[in-house]
Protein backbone atom coordinates (compact mmCIF):
# COMPACT_ATOMS: atom_id res chain seq x y z
CA UNK A 1 0.00 0.00 0.00
CA UNK A 2 1.61 3.33 -0.96
CA UNK A 3 0.36 6.08 0.82
CA UNK A 4 2.77 9.10 1.13
CA UNK A 5 1.86 11.87 3.92
CA UNK A 6 -1.20 14.08 3.41
CA UNK A 7 0.86 17.02 4.38
CA UNK A 8 3.49 16.36 2.29
CA UNK A 9 0.95 16.67 -0.71
CA UNK A 10 -0.84 19.44 0.90
CA UNK A 11 3.10 21.45 0.88
CA UNK A 12 3.36 20.65 -2.69
CA UNK A 13 -0.05 21.75 -4.13
CA UNK A 14 0.07 24.89 -1.73
CA UNK A 15 3.79 25.58 -3.21
CA UNK A 16 2.55 24.88 -6.89
CA UNK A 17 -0.27 27.17 -6.43
CA UNK A 18 1.87 30.29 -6.01
CA UNK A 19 4.46 29.23 -8.05
CA UNK A 20 5.99 32.19 -10.20
CA UNK A 21 8.50 33.21 -11.86
CA UNK A 22 10.30 34.96 -9.70
CA UNK A 23 13.07 38.65 -10.86
CA UNK A 24 16.76 37.96 -11.40
CA UNK A 25 17.15 40.23 -8.14
CA UNK A 26 14.74 38.60 -5.67
CA UNK A 27 15.01 39.23 -2.04
CA UNK A 28 14.09 35.47 -1.27
CA UNK A 29 13.13 32.75 -3.34
CA UNK A 30 11.40 29.38 -1.92
CA UNK A 31 11.36 26.09 -3.82
CA UNK A 32 9.96 22.94 -3.09
CA UNK A 33 9.76 19.64 -5.06
CA UNK A 34 8.46 15.96 -3.97
CA UNK A 35 10.22 13.29 -5.61
CA UNK A 36 8.14 9.39 -4.87
CA UNK A 37 9.14 6.56 -6.62
CA UNK A 38 7.59 2.93 -6.99
CA UNK A 39 10.53 -0.11 -7.02
CA UNK A 40 9.86 -3.90 -7.53
CA UNK A 41 12.37 -5.84 -7.47
CA UNK A 42 11.33 -8.73 -9.98
CA UNK A 43 14.08 -11.44 -9.65
CA UNK A 44 17.60 -11.89 -8.55
CA UNK A 45 18.55 -10.63 -5.06
CA UNK A 46 17.41 -11.17 -2.04
CA UNK A 47 13.64 -11.05 -2.35
CA UNK A 48 11.47 -9.97 -4.30
CA UNK A 49 8.84 -6.96 -3.47
CA UNK A 50 7.98 -3.19 -4.00
CA UNK A 51 8.87 -0.11 -2.13
CA UNK A 52 7.69 3.01 -2.40
CA UNK A 53 10.84 5.53 -1.55
CA UNK A 54 10.19 9.15 -1.51
CA UNK A 55 12.19 12.85 -0.61
CA UNK A 56 10.84 16.03 0.26
CA UNK A 57 13.03 18.78 -0.11
CA UNK A 58 12.43 22.66 0.10
CA UNK A 59 14.93 25.12 0.06
CA UNK A 60 15.47 29.23 0.62
CA UNK A 61 17.75 31.45 -0.83
CA UNK A 62 18.34 34.56 0.85
CA UNK A 63 20.44 37.63 -1.65
CA UNK A 64 22.22 39.25 1.32
CA UNK A 65 23.17 42.14 -1.25
CA UNK A 66 19.05 43.13 -0.78
CA UNK A 67 18.97 42.31 3.10
CA UNK A 68 22.14 43.64 4.36
CA UNK A 69 23.78 45.72 2.12
CA UNK A 70 26.55 42.89 1.71
CA UNK A 71 27.08 43.08 -2.26
CA UNK A 72 27.51 39.20 -3.08
CA UNK A 73 26.62 37.63 -0.25
CA UNK A 74 24.01 34.86 -0.46
CA UNK A 75 21.93 33.26 2.74
CA UNK A 76 20.70 29.21 1.46
CA UNK A 77 18.76 26.90 3.96
CA UNK A 78 17.96 23.62 2.73
CA UNK A 79 15.51 21.16 4.57
CA UNK A 80 14.74 17.22 3.49
CA UNK A 81 12.43 14.35 4.85
CA UNK A 82 12.35 10.73 3.52
CA UNK A 83 10.41 8.03 4.99
CA UNK A 84 13.16 5.58 5.20
CA UNK A 85 11.65 2.35 3.17
CA UNK A 86 14.63 0.13 2.27
CA UNK A 87 15.15 -1.24 -1.12
CA UNK A 88 19.19 -1.79 -1.80
CA UNK A 89 19.01 -3.32 1.87
CA UNK A 90 16.07 -5.36 1.84
CA UNK A 91 15.25 -7.12 -2.12
CA UNK A 92 18.36 -5.88 -4.21
CA UNK A 93 20.86 -6.64 -2.55
CA UNK A 94 22.90 -3.77 -4.21
CA UNK A 95 25.86 -2.32 -2.49
CA UNK A 96 26.02 0.44 -4.79
CA UNK A 97 22.18 0.92 -4.29
CA UNK A 98 19.26 1.30 -6.62
CA UNK A 99 18.01 4.95 -5.98
CA UNK A 100 19.43 8.05 -5.06
CA UNK A 101 16.55 8.93 -2.51
CA UNK A 102 16.79 5.83 -0.74
CA UNK A 103 17.81 6.81 3.19
CA UNK A 104 16.62 6.12 6.63
CA UNK A 105 13.14 8.38 7.38
CA UNK A 106 13.85 11.51 8.92
CA UNK A 107 13.53 15.09 8.67
CA UNK A 108 16.74 16.41 8.38
CA UNK A 109 18.27 20.26 7.88
CA UNK A 110 20.63 19.17 5.02
CA UNK A 111 22.32 22.40 4.14
CA UNK A 112 22.87 25.80 6.08
CA UNK A 113 25.55 27.93 4.91
CA UNK A 114 26.79 31.40 3.74
CA UNK A 115 28.20 32.73 0.34
CA UNK A 116 30.58 36.05 -0.29
CA UNK A 117 31.03 36.01 -3.99
CA UNK A 118 33.82 38.85 -5.17
CA UNK A 119 36.60 39.79 -8.02
CA UNK A 120 33.65 39.93 -10.62
CA UNK A 121 32.31 36.79 -9.77
CA UNK A 122 34.82 34.88 -10.49
CA UNK A 123 35.88 33.86 -6.94
CA UNK A 124 33.66 32.63 -3.79
CA UNK A 125 33.81 31.40 -0.43
CA UNK A 126 31.30 29.50 0.73
CA UNK A 127 30.85 28.42 4.76
CA UNK A 128 28.31 25.90 6.75
CA UNK A 129 26.43 22.92 6.41
CA UNK A 130 27.22 21.33 3.03
CA UNK A 131 26.65 18.53 0.79
CA UNK A 132 29.82 18.16 -1.05
CA UNK A 133 28.68 16.38 -4.05
CA UNK A 134 27.11 19.65 -5.37
CA UNK A 135 29.79 20.72 -6.20
CA UNK A 136 32.40 17.98 -6.29
CA UNK A 137 32.50 14.64 -7.95
CA UNK A 138 29.21 15.54 -9.73
CA UNK A 139 28.26 15.14 -13.14
CA UNK A 140 26.20 17.12 -14.80
CA UNK A 141 25.43 14.59 -17.77
CA UNK A 142 24.86 12.01 -15.27
CA UNK A 143 22.23 13.27 -13.33
CA UNK A 144 19.45 11.79 -15.77
CA UNK A 145 20.39 8.35 -13.92
CA UNK A 146 18.52 7.63 -10.36
CA UNK A 147 21.60 4.94 -9.51
CA UNK A 148 23.21 6.46 -6.03
CA UNK A 149 26.82 5.63 -8.38
CA UNK A 150 26.25 8.58 -11.26
CA UNK A 151 26.06 11.10 -8.57
CA UNK A 152 29.08 10.48 -6.68
CA UNK A 153 31.15 7.42 -7.02
CA UNK A 154 31.35 4.55 -5.13
CA UNK A 155 35.05 4.48 -4.31
CA UNK A 156 34.24 8.32 -2.52
CA UNK A 157 30.98 7.67 -1.13
CA UNK A 158 32.10 4.91 0.82
CA UNK A 159 35.01 6.76 2.08
CA UNK A 160 35.15 8.20 5.69
CA UNK A 161 33.56 6.42 9.63
CA UNK A 162 30.07 8.13 8.29
CA UNK A 163 30.84 9.40 4.69
CA UNK A 164 31.89 12.20 3.39
CA UNK A 165 29.48 15.08 4.04
CA UNK A 166 26.45 14.00 0.98
CA UNK A 167 23.58 13.40 1.48
CA UNK A 168 21.77 12.18 3.20
CA UNK A 169 24.07 13.59 6.20
CA UNK A 170 26.53 16.56 5.71
CA UNK A 171 28.70 18.41 8.01
CA UNK A 172 30.41 21.65 8.66
CA UNK A 173 32.67 23.25 5.72
CA UNK A 174 34.64 25.77 4.26
CA UNK A 175 35.17 26.03 0.23
CA UNK A 176 36.70 28.33 -2.11
CA UNK A 177 36.65 28.25 -5.88
CA UNK A 178 38.14 30.44 -8.47
CA UNK A 179 37.72 30.89 -12.22
CA UNK A 180 40.06 31.01 -14.90
CA UNK A 181 38.40 31.65 -18.28
CA UNK A 182 38.16 28.18 -18.85
CA UNK A 183 40.05 26.29 -15.82
CA UNK A 184 38.25 26.25 -12.39
CA UNK A 185 39.67 25.34 -9.23
CA UNK A 186 37.73 24.14 -5.81
CA UNK A 187 38.95 23.02 -2.99
CA UNK A 188 37.25 22.60 0.51
CA UNK A 189 37.79 20.93 4.16
CA UNK A 190 34.92 19.30 5.67
CA UNK A 191 34.31 17.51 8.89
CA UNK A 192 35.92 13.97 8.80
CA UNK A 193 32.61 12.48 10.32
CA UNK A 194 29.69 14.45 9.46
CA UNK A 195 26.59 14.09 11.92
CA UNK A 196 26.41 11.27 14.70
CA UNK A 197 27.20 7.39 13.66
CA UNK A 198 25.03 6.62 16.13
CA UNK A 199 21.96 8.87 16.10
CA UNK A 200 22.10 8.39 11.87
CA UNK A 201 18.92 10.79 11.35
CA UNK A 202 20.22 13.38 13.67
CA UNK A 203 21.86 16.30 12.22
CA UNK A 204 24.77 17.24 14.23
CA UNK A 205 28.39 19.22 14.31
CA UNK A 206 31.02 17.66 15.96
CA UNK A 207 34.47 19.11 15.21
CA UNK A 208 37.55 17.14 17.25
CA UNK A 209 41.05 16.54 16.23
CA UNK A 210 40.27 12.33 16.76
CA UNK A 211 37.69 12.64 14.07
CA UNK A 212 39.81 15.10 11.83
CA UNK A 213 38.87 16.72 8.55
CA UNK A 214 38.20 15.48 4.59
CA UNK A 215 39.99 17.55 2.43
CA UNK A 216 39.19 17.54 -1.02
CA UNK A 217 40.61 19.64 -4.41
CA UNK A 218 39.14 19.62 -8.15
CA UNK A 219 40.17 21.14 -11.24
CA UNK A 220 37.93 21.52 -13.94
CA UNK A 221 38.61 22.48 -18.04
CA UNK A 222 35.69 22.98 -19.95
CA UNK A 223 36.44 23.88 -23.46
CA UNK A 224 33.82 25.98 -26.31
CA UNK A 225 32.94 23.32 -27.73
CA UNK A 226 31.59 22.03 -24.42
CA UNK A 227 34.05 19.28 -23.67
CA UNK A 228 34.59 19.08 -20.13
CA UNK A 229 37.51 17.58 -18.07
CA UNK A 230 37.75 17.22 -14.24
CA UNK A 231 40.39 15.66 -11.63
CA UNK A 232 39.82 15.16 -8.00
CA UNK A 233 41.68 14.39 -5.16
CA UNK A 234 40.62 13.80 -1.50
CA UNK A 235 42.27 12.65 1.89
CA UNK A 236 40.96 12.55 5.72
CA UNK A 237 43.47 13.54 8.02
CA UNK A 238 42.43 11.03 11.17
CA UNK A 239 44.00 7.67 11.18
CA UNK A 240 41.73 4.71 9.87
CA UNK A 241 42.24 0.83 10.61
CA UNK A 242 44.14 -1.34 7.99
CA UNK A 243 41.77 -3.78 6.64
CA UNK A 244 44.54 -6.52 6.99
CA UNK A 245 47.60 -5.45 8.88
CA UNK A 246 47.65 -5.80 12.59
CA UNK A 247 50.11 -4.36 15.55
CA UNK A 248 52.04 -7.28 17.64
CA UNK A 249 49.37 -7.05 20.11
CA UNK A 250 47.06 -7.77 17.45
CA UNK A 251 45.17 -4.91 17.22
CA UNK A 252 44.34 -3.18 13.38
CA UNK A 253 47.55 -1.07 12.47
CA UNK A 254 47.09 2.64 12.12
CA UNK A 255 47.36 3.92 9.27
CA UNK A 256 47.22 8.01 7.86
CA UNK A 257 47.22 8.17 4.45
CA UNK A 258 43.07 7.29 3.57
CA UNK A 259 42.97 8.70 -0.19
CA UNK A 260 41.82 8.81 -3.32
CA UNK A 261 41.66 10.69 -6.87
CA UNK A 262 38.93 10.68 -9.41
CA UNK A 263 38.58 11.97 -13.34
CA UNK A 264 35.69 12.81 -15.22
CA UNK A 265 35.27 13.49 -18.68
CA UNK A 266 31.98 14.95 -20.20
CA UNK A 267 31.34 15.56 -24.06
CA UNK A 268 29.82 18.06 -26.17
CA UNK A 269 26.92 17.61 -27.71
CA UNK A 270 26.47 15.20 -30.90
CA UNK A 271 24.23 15.35 -33.42
CA UNK A 272 22.74 18.81 -32.08
CA UNK A 273 19.82 19.81 -34.83
CA UNK A 274 17.88 22.23 -32.56
CA UNK A 275 18.72 23.50 -29.45
CA UNK A 276 18.34 21.25 -26.07
CA UNK A 277 18.88 18.33 -28.33
CA UNK A 278 21.70 16.08 -29.32
CA UNK A 279 23.52 13.22 -27.47
CA UNK A 280 26.25 13.53 -24.98
CA UNK A 281 28.78 11.33 -22.92
CA UNK A 282 30.36 10.52 -19.69
CA UNK A 283 33.16 8.62 -17.80
CA UNK A 284 33.95 8.70 -14.30
CA UNK A 285 36.90 6.67 -12.86
CA UNK A 286 38.14 6.49 -9.89
CA UNK A 287 40.46 5.04 -6.96
CA UNK A 288 40.37 5.18 -3.05
CA UNK A 289 42.75 3.22 -0.67
CA UNK A 290 42.60 0.10 -1.12
CA UNK A 291 44.17 -0.55 2.48
CA UNK A 292 41.60 1.49 4.22
CA UNK A 293 38.52 0.91 1.69
CA UNK A 294 36.50 -2.15 1.13
CA UNK A 295 36.11 -0.23 -3.05
CA UNK A 296 39.20 0.12 -4.70
CA UNK A 297 38.37 1.01 -7.89
CA UNK A 298 35.16 2.38 -9.88
CA UNK A 299 34.23 2.94 -13.43
CA UNK A 300 31.13 4.69 -14.58
CA UNK A 301 29.98 6.08 -18.02
CA UNK A 302 27.03 6.33 -19.65
CA UNK A 303 25.48 8.35 -22.54
CA UNK A 304 22.10 10.42 -22.83
CA UNK A 305 19.87 12.01 -25.60
CA UNK A 306 17.76 14.96 -24.91
CA UNK A 307 14.85 16.08 -27.40
CA UNK A 308 14.47 11.82 -28.31
CA UNK A 309 10.59 13.37 -29.14
CA UNK A 310 10.33 16.83 -28.00
CA UNK A 311 13.20 19.18 -27.91
CA UNK A 312 13.94 20.16 -24.17
CA UNK A 313 11.00 18.16 -22.57
CA UNK A 314 12.61 14.49 -22.73
CA UNK A 315 16.25 12.41 -21.59
CA UNK A 316 16.75 8.93 -22.36
CA UNK A 317 19.94 7.25 -21.35
CA UNK A 318 21.92 4.05 -20.74
CA UNK A 319 24.90 3.74 -18.44
CA UNK A 320 26.99 0.97 -16.65
CA UNK A 321 28.20 1.25 -12.45
CA UNK A 322 31.67 -1.12 -11.86
CA UNK A 323 32.53 -1.12 -8.22
CA UNK A 324 35.49 -3.12 -7.70
CA UNK A 325 36.62 -4.29 -3.96
CA UNK A 326 40.09 -4.19 -2.85
CA UNK A 327 42.03 -6.85 -2.52
CA UNK A 328 43.20 -6.40 1.33
CA UNK A 329 39.26 -6.34 1.93
CA UNK A 330 38.44 -9.31 -0.20
CA UNK A 331 41.61 -11.21 1.72
CA UNK A 332 39.88 -9.71 4.66
CA UNK A 333 36.36 -11.18 4.37
CA UNK A 334 37.86 -14.63 3.58
CA UNK A 335 40.07 -14.73 6.51
CA UNK A 336 36.62 -14.31 8.36
CA UNK A 337 34.68 -16.82 6.47
CA UNK A 338 32.80 -14.87 3.86
CA UNK A 339 33.44 -15.27 0.30
CA UNK A 340 33.12 -12.12 -2.22
CA UNK A 341 33.01 -11.75 -6.23
CA UNK A 342 35.43 -8.76 -7.31
CA UNK A 343 32.80 -6.36 -8.83
CA UNK A 344 29.45 -5.75 -9.00
CA UNK A 345 28.19 -4.09 -11.95
CA UNK A 346 24.80 -1.79 -12.39
CA UNK A 347 23.38 -1.39 -15.98
CA UNK A 348 20.39 1.24 -16.18
CA UNK A 349 18.37 2.32 -18.55
CA UNK A 350 16.30 4.96 -18.30
CA UNK A 351 13.75 7.29 -19.89
CA UNK A 352 12.92 11.32 -18.08
CA UNK A 353 9.82 13.27 -19.63
CA UNK A 354 8.89 16.80 -18.01
CA UNK A 355 4.77 16.80 -18.80
CA UNK A 356 4.41 20.14 -17.27
CA UNK A 357 6.78 22.90 -15.21
CA UNK A 358 6.06 21.47 -12.44
CA UNK A 359 6.27 17.64 -12.83
CA UNK A 360 8.33 15.20 -14.31
CA UNK A 361 8.02 11.39 -15.09
CA UNK A 362 10.83 8.82 -15.45
CA UNK A 363 10.97 5.16 -15.85
CA UNK A 364 14.33 3.20 -15.03
CA UNK A 365 15.18 -0.53 -15.56
CA UNK A 366 18.55 -1.59 -13.26
CA UNK A 367 20.32 -5.08 -14.04
CA UNK A 368 22.40 -5.90 -11.33
CA UNK A 369 25.18 -8.74 -12.01
CA UNK A 370 26.92 -10.11 -8.59
CA UNK A 371 24.76 -7.48 -6.17
CA UNK A 372 26.45 -6.93 -3.32
CA UNK A 373 29.80 -8.69 -4.71
CA UNK A 374 28.16 -11.65 -2.70
CA UNK A 375 28.37 -15.32 -4.58
CA UNK A 376 25.16 -16.69 -2.99
CA UNK A 377 22.86 -14.21 -4.63
CA UNK A 378 21.23 -14.38 -8.25
CA UNK A 379 21.72 -11.63 -10.74
CA UNK A 380 18.52 -9.46 -10.97
CA UNK A 381 16.35 -6.61 -12.77
CA UNK A 382 14.77 -3.83 -10.14
CA UNK A 383 12.19 -1.68 -11.95
CA UNK A 384 11.10 1.50 -10.89
CA UNK A 385 8.91 4.46 -11.65
CA UNK A 386 9.59 7.85 -10.46
CA UNK A 387 7.31 11.49 -10.87
CA UNK A 388 8.57 14.69 -9.62
CA UNK A 389 6.44 17.69 -8.76
CA UNK A 390 7.85 21.33 -8.28
CA UNK A 391 7.03 24.73 -7.34
CA UNK A 392 8.57 27.70 -6.19
CA UNK A 393 7.92 31.27 -4.57
CA UNK A 394 10.02 34.53 -5.19
CA UNK A 395 9.59 38.04 -3.82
Amino acid sequence: MYRPLPAIFCLLVASTAIAQEGAETSLLQVESAYTGEIWSQVSGGIASGERYLDNLEVTATVDGGQLLGLEGLQLFGYVIYNNGHAFADELSGAMQGISNIETTRAVRLYELWSQWQFGSGEQSIRFGLYDLNSEFDSVETAGLFINPSHGIGPDFSQSGRNGPSIFPVTGLAVRAQKNFGAWSIQAAALDGVPGDPDHPDRTAIRLSSEEGALLVGEVNYRAESGLRTGLGYWQYTAQFDDLTATTSAGEPRQRDDNAGAYAIVESPTFFANAAEQGLNLFVRVGAAQADINPVGRYLGAGAVYSGLFVSGRDQIGVAIAVAELGDPYRRAQAEAGFATEAREYNYELTYRFDAADWLALQTDVQYIRNPGMDPQLDSGWAVGLRFELSGGWSR
